[in-house]
């Protein structure tokens, strides 16, 4: 089994962004290498909205720590905006993670308040400069993503500005890059070339960026997001309406047995 560190040295790999122990466990059943976390599914999950605060960060850390005791495989968590505007909250909140077992996290340079917004380029690098040294203190590799999400919020004017931050991010020692909203081939194959560093890219449903597609343009790491959650939450749904309007319960897929998922859950 490969460290989150070593996934991102060579090659391209998929991050399975999961919701909880079971999703969890799950994935790794089915072979995946590496999993994430995802606010919104687990806000969601619990019937939070997907915003900065909504979950704390204790509850988010507890949540990743049941998930980092259930598998085997390595896993990286959304931590938003490090659950803090200053350095020193995100290099606690990286401290916290690591003693909770997790191997990377992600950071972004969106606020998550409105007043506030983007963080002033000087202060999201000195941000990351903290994660990073705290990271480069611990016994074990712990890989900091850094997300600029001007691109997802604000579109291709955004371009710029959200390869200008990856450098420095980079620059900083951040051991993968994601800019959010970034799917196409030319703009993907730019950053991989010139963010300097590790790339990550987002795998959808129904389009934008396949493992192929990441493989050959570079990209080293693909994440799915709350993708996932969301289709299981579809499915859910659409099983609900058959049965109040048909008085019958369906599933295509069939549903995996009661036994075989109890067998993989941790005793």
């Amino acid at each position: 089994m490969k460290t989150l560190h070593e996934l991102h040295q060579e090659g391209t790999f998929l991050l399975v962004n999961v919701h909880d122990v079971g999703s969890a466990v799950l994935a790794q059943h089915a072979g995946a290498e590496a999993l994430g976390t995802t606010s919104a599914g687990h806000g969601f999950s619990i019937g939070r909205r997907d915003a900065a605060g909504a979950i704390s960060r204790a509850e988010s850390i507890e949540h990743a720590a049941t998930i980092c005791e259930a598998v085997e495989i390595p896993v990286s968590v959304d931590a938003e905006n490090g659950w803090g505007h200053r350095p020193e909250d995100v290099a606690e909140t990286i401290r916290l993670l690591a003693e909770a077992g997790v191997a990377g996290a992600s950071v972004e340079d969106w606020s998550g308040d409105a007043n506030i917004g983007f963080y002033e380029h000087s202060l999201a690098v000195e941000r990351i400069e903290a994660a990073v040294d705290v990271a480069n203190q611990l016994e074990t590799p712990f890989v900091i993503c850094a997300r600029s999400d001007r691109a997802m919020h604000e579109g291709a004017s955004a371009i710029e500005d959200s390869l200008l931050r990856l450098q420095a991010f980079a620059a900083a020692g951040a051991g993968c890059l994601y800019a959010p909203g970034i799917a196409d081939e030319a703009t993907l194959r730019r950053f991989v070339a010139e963010a300097g560093g590790p790339l990550n890219a987002m795998l959808e449903i129904g389009g934008g960026v396949s493992m192929g597609d990441a493989h050959a343009w570079g990209v080293r790491r693909v994440s799915v997001g709350s993708s996932l959650y969301q289709a299981v939450m579809a499915g859910f749904e659409a099983m609900v309406r058959r049965a109040l309007t048909t008085g019958e319960l369906t599933s295509d897929p069939e549903p995996l047995s009661y036994e075989y998922i109890e067998s993989l859950m941790p005793e």
